[in-house]
């Protein structure tokens, strides 16, 4: 399961606890955005979910200027400006770091239209490159439990995999999905199948 919360939100939280000096994730997020050397970072979204090993995170996407971090990534740049680039933290409840990911110029809102286009994809993260617990709907109203990932696979092609059952180890699972294809303007061409058949079209 997980929530978003609207970006307006997320800047109330994130300057109160600054104002009495507790630690959340949108600032915590915002401080190690300012670790890595980003400038003018803002909070996009935050999502809540359990991620591939079991823990529950709060994964925060960042936008910021990275002009050169001291893990070697630099935002693209256009008359020698940075544009703003991408980047999520996951953090577990109450630490004050975590596991960060920097991503592609453009990756986070192409994954985020792409997830519009059916509502099947609501089990899956609207954050490119995240690989979560989700339980996958079985025909019948049962569900079976598996891990879920959004990915780019193309230049303009976002795919919705899930990998089940959850019990058995790396490798060993099946793995389904969707690839949706975007236009140039970032609209929804087309959606087709990938991989096994999924547990959604099993009766």
């Amino acid at each position: 399961m997980k929530c978003a919360v609207s970006a307006a939100l997320l800047a109330a939280m994130a300057f109160a606890a600054a104002g009495c000096g507790a630690t959340t994730p949108t600032s915590g997020a915002l401080r190690e955005t300012r670790d890595f050397g980003g400038t003018q970072p803002r909070v996009v979204s935050v999502e809540r979910w359990r991620i591939s090993n079991g823990d529950p995170v709060d994964v925060v996407l960042v936008r910021a200027r990275f002009c050169g971090t001291h893990n070697g990534f630099s935002s693209p740049k256009i008359n020698g400006r940075c544009l703003p680039s991408e980047a999520y933290f996951a953090l577990r409840s109450g630490a004050t770091a975590g596991s960060s990911v920097f991503l592609e110029h453009g990756a986070s809102q192409m994954t985020a239209e792409a997830w519009k286009a059916r509502p099947a994809f609501r089990i899956f993260p609207r954050i490119p490159d995240l690989l979560v617990r989700c339980r996958i709907p079985h025909g019948g109203g049962a569900t079976v439990a598996g891990l879920c990932e959004a990915k780019l696979s193309g230049p303009r092609e976002v795919a919705f995999l899930e990998h089940w059952p959850l019990s058995k180890p790396t490798g060993h699972r099946n793995t389904a999905g969707w690839v949706v294809t975007l236009d140039r303007s970032g609209r929804i061409v087309s959606v087709h199948d990938t991989g096994s058949i999924p547990p959604q079209s099993t009766p």
